[in-house]
């Protein structure tokens, strides 16, 4: 079983700085780890223009950003980065290199939101967001301030200095064009002049189901990879997925029917709850991304 995402440790906490996941910073990284990239993050920067210095710079969150969404490897040794794309990275990079489909920022965003391997407590690869969106629904509910999610992650993390700052960015990223403004995972409210965060469902459209596909393959490579048959209801337990989605169960049961029809997935419901079987590799299943724009 091919592992499309490779091996995805937890990022640093603070791995953002003060910078958002630019779109077009990350699309320039694409395009030099496509060259099977190496340099320090000057050399990254000099080649790619991506501003950096010598203790901050957009160099090194960028690569942590693209990590953490499964676009690239990454390995740093001596100060030198060894950057290479993944499935994913390959594909994106030839079919939306602006990253600017709704489809590819979905995916993103999803994969930046997963959990981090299945030890208790549960986190999260880019562990803010993780919060945010896959344990926010039962910490937060749909409707929260900044100084709710701020207080969420103080209870989970400490009093860093870092957390502020970083809560403000989580959520600036989702109104910012150049980031994650390009879809609608969460919308702004007023009351009483405070300002309210509405988090929102994924898009329920058969355009989109490909990637969601491709989702549930990559997080099966990461979570489950000893498995080739896995109850329904296992998976999105362990990794939030109905949390990060906000489907109901009618709207799964219409997925689950798409992939199986779509020969993704073999289905089982004779215990009333359904179990999947894989058909397919990751890097078949990956390849399928944008099959729903043509």
């Amino acid at each position: 079983m091919d592992n499309a995402v490779f091996d995805v440790k937890p990022l640093p906490l603070s791995f953002p700085q003060t910078f958002l996941p630019d779109r077009d910073l990350l699309a320039r990284l694409l395009g030099f780890a496509a060259q099977n990239g190496t340099g320090s993050k000057e050399a990254i920067s000099a080649e790619t223009g991506i501003p950096t210095g010598k203790s901050t710079g957009k160099v090194e969150p960028m690569i942590h950003y693209a990590k953490g969404m499964g676009l690239v490897t990454a390995e740093k040794s001596g100060g030198e980065w060894l950057l290479g794309l993944t499935a994913l990275g390959r594909l994106v990079s030839a079919q939306d290199a602006a990253l600017g489909e709704p489809v590819t920022l979905w995916l993103l965003h999803l994969l930046l939101c997963r959990r981090c391997g299945l030890a208790k407590p549960a986190s999260g690869t880019a562990d803010a967001w993780f919060v945010l969106f896959g344990e926010g629904a039962f910490r937060l509910g749909k409707r929260f301030t900044l100084a709710d999610y701020l207080a969420v992650l103080q209870e989970r993390h400490g009093a860093k200095a870092c957390l502020k700052g970083l809560s403000s960015l989580v959520l600036r990223s989702y109104f910012e064009p150049r980031a994650f403004g390009g879809i609608v995972a969460m919308q702004e409210e007023s009351h009483d002049g405070e300002r309210i965060f509405v988090r929102q469902s994924a898009p329920f459209q058969g355009d989109y189901f490909p990637a969601y596909t491709v989702y549930l393959y990559l997080l099966w490579d990461e979570l489950f990879a000893d498995r080739t048959q896995l109850a329904f209801d296992e998976f999105t337990e362990q990794t939030r997925f109905l949390a990060l989605t906000g489907w109901e169960e009618a709207q799964t049961a219409v997925w689950l029917d798409w992939m199986a029809t779509h020969g993704r997935v073999q289905l089982d419901r004779h215990t009333g709850k359904p179990v999947l079987l894989r058909l397919q590799r990751t890097e078949q299943v990956v390849a399928t991304l944008y099959d729903g724009l043509i």
